[in-house]
């Protein structure tokens, strides 16, 4: 389970938007996981680290074990793999950084269920954890979950100031076991690095 890491003011709904045509920024370098399953794009003077695992199919196509969607939190980290991280080492305070995983879930799960699992793990393990805003998205005709939160940076290090933002979307294809969570997190207070991370999000996408 990939963690979002409030209460919330925003309003929960069903509504799906229809995301709009996104023009990546000239600067931006682009990722393609190696099975050309999925791709994203993010500010090139980035350092980036992509995955590790060998035969990323195989590991795909594993049996998940015996569950169902009530049971998704029991979901070990076995289940979830690092596909690519990339950070912003320019800035002096906490740097920016996008990271992609995927993780084996029930077929019947979709992206809506995933993100309200994440958001219960996440209410129980960050105290200070807040929601700012939620809504379900069609993503190249594949529909998408996004969330904003913010949680405070004394529950990853302990005697550290201020608040942590993150922008995670969730998005997998109707019928199938994989489900891919992007997450970018940035400062709380920096506006440039929200609308930043807003743009990486909204520029992944699932191939064919």
């Amino acid at each position: 389970m990939a963690v979002a890491a409030g209460c919330s003011s925003s309003e929960e709904t069903d509504q799906v938007v229809q995301a709009p045509e996104w023009v990546v920024p000239d600067n931006y370098a682009k990722f393609t996981d190696a099975s050309e399953s999925f791709t994203v794009y993010y500010p090139n003077h980035w350092d980036s680290q992509y995955s590790t695992l060998k035969d990323m199919n195989e590991w795909a196509e594993q049996a998940l074990p015996s569950m169902n969607t009530g049971t998704v939190m029991s979901i070990d980290t076995s289940e979830t793999h690092y596909v690519f991280s990339s950070v912003d080492y320019t800035k002096d305070d906490f740097s920016t950084n996008l990271n992609v995983v995927m993780e084996r879930v029930p077929n019947e799960l979709t992206a809506a269920e995933y993100t309200e699992a994440s958001k219960q793990v996440s209410r129980t393990a960050l105290k200070s954890w807040r929601l700012h805003s939620e809504k379900s998205i069609t993503l190249g005709g594949l529909r998408a979950h996004i969330t904003e939160v913010s949680f405070a940076f004394s529950e990853l290090e302990p005697g550290l100031d201020g608040r942590v933002r993150t922008v995670q979307m969730a998005v997998k294809k109707p019928g199938e076991g994989i489900i891919w969570v992007v997450t970018c997190s940035s400062e709380y207070s920096s506006k440039s690095a929200l609308e930043t991370c807003k743009t990486v999000v909204k520029t992944a996408q699932l191939l064919n």
